[in-house]
């Protein structure tokens, strides 16, 4: 009997599933460990939030695409990897309290929460899931 190309059967797969996500977050632990973040040049005031949002959301997909195989329905798939994102943003603001120059800033929070919220949803819909809503059909939680 074959394993189903949808689900992977071995550990090191499901490993495989989380690296994206881990890969990602080691990106984002390594931008905010710079003491002068403005690298970057700044083309409008709150640029750095739209960062925020986009590498965070990114971050929310990458989590809810890894849990995807975990068992919970999609709601409570999509909840959970909004609450990964919104716990490693805390602790990436507790971390930049220690980088010289740099302090945590609780509205780099709420966009980078906003955003896992934006893309999560997206990418929920195009699943024809929501975080919000059951299935219309009912019967089919995954």
């Amino acid at each position: 009997m074959s394993e189903s190309n949808d689900r992977p059967g071995t550990v090191r797969d499901r490993l495989l599933r989380w690296l994206p996500a881990v890969l990602w977050m080691g990106l984002i632990f390594t931008l905010s460990s710079f003491s002068y973040p403005g690298f970057v040049a700044r083309v409008f005031r709150h640029q750095d939030k739209l960062f925020h949002l986009v590498e965070f959301g990114i971050l929310g997909v990458l989590f809810a695409r890894a849990m995807r195989w975990t068992g919970a329905g999609s709601r409570g798939r999509y909840w959970s990897a909004l609450a990964l994102v919104a716990l490693f943003g805390a602790l990436d603001e507790f971390h930049q309290s220690f980088v010289p120059h740099r302090l945590p800033d609780w509205t780099d929070f709420a966009a980078d929460c906003l955003g896992a919220l934006i893309f999560i949803q997206v990418w929920a819909a195009v699943r024809g899931e929501s975080l919000f809503r059951s299935p219309a059909r009912g019967a089919e939680s995954d």
